[in-house]
């Protein structure tokens, strides 16, 4: 399992890497280099990126942001030089959770953690605001215009936010069906799974099926809807992956069976013995999409043997897959791969599995 791998040559991030961890970058975008931290703290700054008129408001001199040790970051923006700036502190003083104006759209799936694939990068910004109130405009922001109502915002971290809901129907005019379905399965991610990434801390799942088709059906009219329309019907609770969501609907459109998510594999004894990826029950067949993670690690790839030993001990098969299964050319081979476990174990074609 692997939260963010490449396959057909696309790339899945499960989210920007935690704030401690953000990419160092320099320039005059959202991702700025920023001087002293601590010396932000000590004169009363409100973060690392500011407006002028909120570190005004906490009683900071005008000559104090004269200095050069401040770099403009657009109009009315600040940024303190020294350590790496990231997504949520370029987002604050644009999207305050006291202010009218909410990150969305791929901005606000970073925040949630919610899969993407790499091309979109952490800018431009999105932002939305209700219909009553101008649309945003400013440099690296893409302004946008919406009917939200209350349960479509969320205050978290200091920011307003899309609703994860929400925000997935932001994306439905954005990415591919395939796309939108692994980044509607990211909402729908079971309570004890790996880490989501992202930074906004919020247990999983993000969302539930109901709200997702609430919203749904309330932007019947906007651009995406048969988009969205499509992914929810393929969309599944339980995927740990943007590949394990790519690999179950590659073998859907291949006319086999469609495997169970992430369901406990059960011993004689009652205990539990495996989690696999994906796995017809009753033919026991298992199915593990194996990230590059699994051979790095010494010891997750002996976990993985054991696991695999322990299944086959109680009579299932286990299949293995990798990024390289994913690519265009590879893609008949690993359904071809499944179709013969299949045979294999009984099924027949237009039998359920």
């Amino acid at each position: 399992m692997c939260r963010g791998s490449m396959a057909s040559g696309k790339q899945y991030r499960a989210g920007p890497p935690p704030v401690d961890k953000a990419p160092e970058t320099r320039g005059t975008g959202h991702h700025v280099v920023m001087g002293k931290p601590e010396r932000a703290g000590r004169i009363g700054l409100p973060g690392p990126v500011f407006s002028v008129a909120e570190a005004r408001a906490r009683g900071v001199p005008a000559s104090e942001l004269r200095r050069r040790a401040y770099d403009g970051a657009g109009h009315g923006l600040r940024t303190v030089g020294g350590a790496a700036s990231a997504l949520p502190d370029a987002v604050r003083p644009l999207a305050p959770a006291s202010g009218t104006t909410v990150a969305s759209h791929t901005t606000a799936a970073a925040l949630w953690g919610i899969w993407l694939p790499y091309r979109f990068g952490p800018e431009p910004l999105h932002l939305t605001r209700p219909l009553r109130f101008s649309q945003p405009r400013r440099k690296g922001v893409v302004g946008h215009h919406a009917p939200l109502l209350q349960l479509d915002v969320v205050r978290a971290g200091g920011l307003l936010v899309t609703s994860p809901a929400w925000t997935w129907r932001d994306l439905a005019a954005l990415l591919s069906p395939d796309e939108l379905v692994a980044a509607g399965d990211s909402l729908l991610r079971r309570r004890d799974a790996p880490d989501r990434g992202g930074y906004l801390s919020q247990p999983d799942p993000l969302c539930g099926m109901q709200e997702l088709q609430e919203v749904l059906q309330r932007r019947a009219g906007n651009r995406g809807a048969s988009t969205a329309r499509t992914a929810l019907e393929l969309m599944r609770p339980g995927a740990d992956s943007a590949q394990e969501t790519r690999l179950r609907l590659l073998i859907r459109r291949s006319g086999l069976p469609e495997p169970a998510v992430n369901q406990w594999i059960i011993g004689p004894a009652g205990q539990r013995v495996s989690r696999p990826d994906l796995q017809y029950v009753r033919l026991r067949i298992a199915l593990e999409y194996e990230g590059e993670h699994h051979l790095l690690d010494p010891d997750q790839w002996h976990r993985d043997i054991a696991r695999d030993d322990g299944l086959r001990r109680l009579g299932w098969v286990v299949l293995r897959f990798s990024k390289k299964h994913l690519r265009p050319g590879n893609q008949a081979a690993a359904a071809e791969k499944v179709r013969a476990a299949l045979l294999t174990r009984g099924w027949r074609p237009g039998q359920p599995a």
